[in-house]
């Protein structure tokens, strides 16, 4: 093989680099601007890179052999096989760029999944302090509702507890005024009794009322045989009528006194003794304070509360 061959070999050899780099060169621009629309396009480069290796490695034996021959072509064919790997270099960048942004692209998707999921977990926890808001705004009702009732209980209580207190002072009082000094009740006990016989303090249950009471160190001048009648009045002094009431006159004071009695009776009144007057009501009481008196001719002996409600 002469030189003049050998040139005309290297020119072609030249032509067929150049045209491959061309070729390489445009397919890796195109690649570039395309690759996320085109992968079926670099997988057929990814071919065409494989076979212009071989290609290549067949031009560097066949440089080999003439490079004892021909020193000029010898650079050259440096020269091509260093644009040749500069093309094949950009064309491995270019595919692990294309592989870059597909892991990019998973790890976006990995991240928006995730949000989504702390959405929706936001979105139950929110609809959760809702459920639990709207059920302690009921609680809150109720325990404002509670506590206006307490308060309300409190007052009534209270306002009670001063009827109480104001009729506890109308009694002494009146103990005091109307009493026959050492002749007078005392540990006296008032009871609203069921229709079984036991004690109850609600109004729609009593059916009778016991009163009981001492009479103890009576003077000599108040024994033998005097008239007891029993007297309730509610917590304006309204005498509590039966449908045979015994009204009479009492001397309170020195002054007479009309009074409506439950009902009285002859008592043999002795030094030491205790009575005892049980009377079935013919109507309801209604709920309050009453107050139970116990008078004889010549004046009022005692008295007692007792509440229903």
């Amino acid at each position: 093989m002469n030189k003049r061959t050998l040139t005309i070999i290297a020119i072609l050899l030249a032509l067929l680099f150049a045209g491959a780099l061309i070729w390489g060169f445009t397919t890796k621009s195109k690649l570039e601007a395309n690759y996320t629309e085109k992968s079926a396009e670099a997988d057929q480069l990814a071919v065409l890179r494989d076979n212009l290796m071989q290609s290549v490695d067949s031009l560097e034996t066949a440089f080999s052999q003439v490079s004892d021959e021909n020193a000029e072509l010898q650079g050259e064919l440096t020269e091509a096989q260093e644009t040749a790997k500069r093309a094949l270099y950009d064309m491995r960048q270019a595919q692990r760029s294309r592989e870059n942004d597909n892991n990019v692209a998973y790890q976006m998707r990995l991240q928006i999944e995730d949000l989504i999921n702390v959405r929706t977990m936001l979105e139950t926890s929110i609809t959760e302090l809702e459920e639990e808001n709207q059920s302690l705004r009921e609680s809150n009702v109720t325990l404002r509702r509670d506590l206006s009732t307490a308060k309300t209980e409190v007052y009534e209580a209270t306002k009670e507890n001063e009827n109480l207190n104001r009729m506890n002072a109308s009694m002494e009082a009146d103990l005091e005024r109307m009493t026959l000094g050492a002749f007078r009740a005392t540990a006296m006990q008032v009871d609203l009794l069921r229709k079984n016989g036991s004690a109850t303090a609600n109004a729609n249950r009593a059916r009778r009322i016991s009163v009981s009471f001492d009479l103890t160190n009576v003077p000599e001048d108040f024994l033998g045989v005097r008239p007891i009648f029993l007297v309730l009045t509610d917590e304006s002094a309204t005498p509590v009528i039966s449908e045979n009431p015994v009204q009479t006159k009492v001397i309170v004071n020195g002054a007479e006194k009309d009074i409506i009695a439950l009902e009285g009776r002859d008592v043999n009144v002795e030094r030491n003794q205790r009575l005892t007057f049980t009377h079935e009501l013919d109507d309801k009481l209604e709920e309050g304070f009453y107050r139970a008196e116990i008078y004889t001719d010549i004046g009022l002996l005692g008295s007692a509360k007792v509440q229903l409600r």
